[in-house]
């Protein structure tokens, strides 16, 4: 594989509403054509980008494949040099380097991925009924409910297991 050169857009084609939608949507074959639109960038140009064939980013452009794998959406994400705010709304982390963006995600574009809620007391049963029963967490981002760390944590009482004896 070749390595990517990354392509670069202009800070309002990517506020631009089109292109925020396709964002929320996770639909890559609609950035591309963004891309291609507001970038001048070929297909060629866009495959070296996210470490793609120009013949694999026609049929995403054309719709004939979709992209679903998390390690796909972020080579798109570092190849296209998104800003975080972008990144969010795909659904990404922000990326290793602090860029400047439009206005903040909003949560409740993804309701299967985060609960929104404006106090602690408004989470507390909900948050210590789901650690009560789940096999496993998978936390992406926790503030200002001291879930974990903190002397009245709210899934203390599910991490704190029983100590077996010692054979």
């Amino acid at each position: 594989m070749t390595a990517t050169v990354p392509v670069e857009l202009p800070e309002w084609a990517w506020q631009h509403p089109d292109m925020r939608q396709a964002l929320r949507s996770r639909d890559v074959g609609a950035v591309f054509r963004h891309v291609q639109h507001y970038g001048g960038a070929s297909q060629a140009r866009i495959a070296m980008a996210v470490g793609m064939t120009q013949a694999r980013v026609n049929e995403v452009i054309n719709g004939r494949r979709v992209v679903v794998r998390l390690d796909v959406f972020e080579r798109v994400a570092e190849g296209l040099c998104m800003p975080d705010d972008a990144r969010h709304l795909l659904g990404l982390a922000a990326g290793r380097e602090r860029r400047g963006g439009g206005p903040a995600f909003e949560l409740a574009s993804f309701p299967e991925v985060v609960r929104v809620y404006q106090t602690q007391s408004s989470a507390a049963q909900d948050i210590r009924e789901q650690a009560r029963t789940a096999a496993e967490w998978d936390v992406l981002a926790v503030r200002g409910l001291g879930l974990i760390g903190l002397n009245d944590s709210l899934l203390r009482p599910a991490l704190t297991r029983p100590q077996r004896a010692a054979p």
